[in-house]
């Protein structure tokens, strides 16, 4: 599970931001906290956080930052030598420019506690760690110094030193000496790409397949459906052809973009792609059959949501959503959040980071589930957990905040 992640210079967020999911140990009873510790998981930790703040105060540029984080994690092996970082820092303080940005993880997997973090430009990474609580103190597993140099802290010296030396400037080590098989990377580099599932519209199809080819989690997943009071009755899979005219034109994106003919299987599983169709039933009872993506965009959104969620229930993840509820009522909005602290659901203690314009949710979570988003006299974002103001237990926290008590609301002139 996530535990804090963090990060400095990037976009409109200047200072370091840190993101804290542990629970304040008032709401530890509060079923939005996960308290297994027998299980090898930090107890006190929260399976939801948000934020809420008006438009152009930098919610999106915050979970951005983790997706971009993410990508470059996993997209270190491939990463050319002389690729340059597609990194944005701070634009508006010179200064900032010129500093690296900065990433920092502190999460468990496997019943074990770690801290792993990088700071980079668009030429190299200059700093990089990993720590791994094997006892209450840290053991240094590795610590990446600027100009390419390593303290290996005596953990497999002769090892790690011939896998940093197969580590570009460019790229990060930890993926690296997973890639060679170095044990204390892999569990690490696991870890990372067990959480990031980053969806497409390609792949929420596959995603959707994979919940309704099972006869006990489709009935689970309509189940969801009607209490979320859509007219659902049935979901199925049907397999269409795509036009030859649509197959030849990314035949030809991927041929300029590789400078190599594509493989022809790649295109041949090109040529069907999953069409996800929804069964309604009308006010006579007749069934209508529409699909997925020509159903109105609040069907489409819960409905990717919800798989999205179903899909990593068992065994736990962490989804990142911007702008949640855009398309959808605030009760489906609360019925998607509750959704996370149903333990008969949310097995697995899948995670949720998500931004949002519905103030109803300050209603839903708890104070130090959420964070208030704004612009400081820089023009950088800043953030504020709603807890660290004064509440009392009888205070209507949404008007609260709409009234502009705490910030984080759009000022309007008259």
């Amino acid at each position: 599970m996530l535990i804090q992640y963090s990060v400095e210079n990037y976009k409109s967020i200047k200072e370091e931001l840190v993101i804290n999911f542990r629970a304040d140990p008032k709401y530890k009873s509060s079923s939005w906290v996960y308290n297994n510790a027998s299980s090898g998981y930090e107890s006190g930790i929260y399976k939801c956080i948000g934020f809420v703040g008006p438009n152009a105060s930098g919610k999106t540029n915050i979970i951005d930052s983790l997706f971009f984080a993410l990508r470059f994690i996993q997209g270190t092996i491939s990463r050319k030598e002389t690729a340059k970082i597609n990194i944005h820092p701070f634009m508006l303080d010179e200064l900032c420019k010129k500093q690296p940005s900065r990433f920092e993880f502190i999460f468990t997997y496997n019943k074990m506690k770690y801290v792993y973090g990088f700071s980079i430009t668009s030429n190299e990474v200059l700093e990089e760690y990993l720590m791994k609580y094997v006892l209450e103190e840290p053991t240094i597993i590795f610590d990446r110094l600027p100009g390419h140099q390593f303290n290996f802290n005596g953990n497999d010296e002769k090892v790690q030193s011939d896998y940093a030396n197969k580590t570009n400037k460019n790229r990060l080590y930890m993926p690296v000496a997973a890639e060679w098989g170095y044990g204390p990377a892999k569990e690490v580099y696991s870890w990372f790409h067990f959480v990031s599932h980053q969806y497409t519209e390609y792949n929420i199809q596959s995603i959707i397949s994979n919940i309704i080819t099972d006869d006990n989690r489709k009935k689970r997943f309509l189940i969801e459906l009607h209490n979320a009071d859509f007219n659902i009755d049935d979901i199925y899979i049907k397999k269409r052809k795509i036009d030859k005219k649509t197959i030849d034109f990314i035949d030809s994106v991927l041929n300029r973009f590789l400078g190599e003919t594509t493989d022809e299987r790649l295109l041949d599983d090109l040529y069907e792609e999953l069409d996800i169709r929804l069964i309604h039933k009308n006010k006579q009872g007749q069934a209508m059959d529409i699909a997925l993506d020509q159903d109105s965009a609040g069907t489409s959104a819960i409905v990717q949501n919800i798989a999205e969620l179903m899909y990593l229930c068992q065994n736990g993840g962490l989804i990142l959503e911007d702008e949640l509820g855009k398309a959808f009522h605030t009760k489906l909005t609360y019925h998607y959040l509750n959704m996370f602290r149903n333990p008969s659901l949310n097995k697995g203690n899948t995670q949720l980071i998500f931004s949002s314009h519905d103030t109803k949710v300050l209603q839903l979570l708890n104070p130090d589930q959420i964070y208030l988003v704004d612009k400081n006299d820089e023009s950088a974002t800043c953030i504020k957990l709603l807890n660290d103001y004064e509440l009392n237990s009888d205070d209507n926290i949404e008007l609260g905040y709409l009234n502009g008590r705490y910030g984080g609301i759009p000022y309007m002139k008259g």
